[in-house]
């Protein structure tokens, strides 16, 4: 990469998104509006990004609920376990509005020993140079932006007062278009993190559905359901079906069965 702050970034500082505000205007879903801001911040010299949100980042015991993440270019398999850690990048970025750059957590004393274990995951899936941008939204749901660079010199310019600034601008820009034409209790919205099939079939799990149950009801192979309920397990951060389904329920993707 040539420049981490083209032409285009100048115009995102004094107000312009540029081809990002169309992009987002044109997309149809969530995952269209990923993509476009996927590029915007390939325009900025990150290669890759997460997004990720919850309607409740604090449970009601006051332990952080996991929200749900989506990437654009991470290596695969990097939420292998994901579950099992602590992300202190998370914790940081709940109590800040402002741009919290990951080497500023990394380098400092108050990590546990859970969320030293995380950096050296994401470390070792060349997830190191980020900065996450905190998105605060109304009813206390939250969402955050992490762009990751691919080595130490383009996360030095990519950390720059300017190109931090852009980072922050298209971020919110991106989060504000989300809200507008995708309100945050749209259903259709919220379930976009699980397939029709992953909810179908969770749902019947949390009516005490077996696999077996479960393939003859919506006429596929047990096989098909088990990667279903694994995908879900795999989007929902959970450990387990039955946390997963825990989940699912409490993000309200799925129904309470009826006792």
């Amino acid at each position: 990469m040539t420049s981490l702050v083209p032409v285009g970034a100048a115009s995102v500082q004094d107000g312009s998104t540029g081809g990002l505000a169309a992009n987002l205007e044109r997309a149809t879903n969530l995952d269209s509006a990923l993509d476009a801001l996927h590029q915007a911040l390939v325009d900025l010299g990150f290669s890759s990004f997460a997004y990720g949100r919850t309607a409740m980042p604090r449970l009601p015991d006051g332990s952080l609920a996991s929200p749900l993440v989506k990437t654009r270019a991470f290596p695969s398999r990097w939420d292998r376990h994901w579950s099992h850690l602590c992300d202190p990048y998370y914790r940081f970025c709940l109590n800040t509005t402002l741009p919290l750059k990951w080497i500023d957590v990394q380098t400092g004393e108050r990590l546990s020993a859970g969320e030293r274990a995380c950096v050296e995951h994401l470390n070792d899936k060349n997830l190191h140079y980020g900065i996450t941008i905190p998105l605060h939204m109304p009813n206390g749901s939250f969402a955050f932006v992490s762009a990751i660079s691919e080595n130490s010199t383009t996360y030095q310019d990519g950390s720059s007062p300017p190109a931090v600034n852009a980072l922050f601008t298209l971020c919110h820009h991106f989060q504000n278009t989300l809200l507008r034409k995708w309100p945050w209790n749209d259903s259709t919205a919220t379930k976009a993190w699980l397939s029709a099939r992953e909810r179908e079939c969770l749902s019947l799990a949390a009516q005490g559905k077996t696999s077996d149950d479960i393939a003859l009801i919506l006429g596929l192979s047990c096989e098909t359901v088990r990667s279903h309920v694994k995908r879900a397990i795999m989007h929902l951060n959970a450990s387990n079906r039955a946390h997963a389904i825990a989940k699912a329920i409490q993000l309200r993707f799925i129904d309470v069965p009826f006792a």
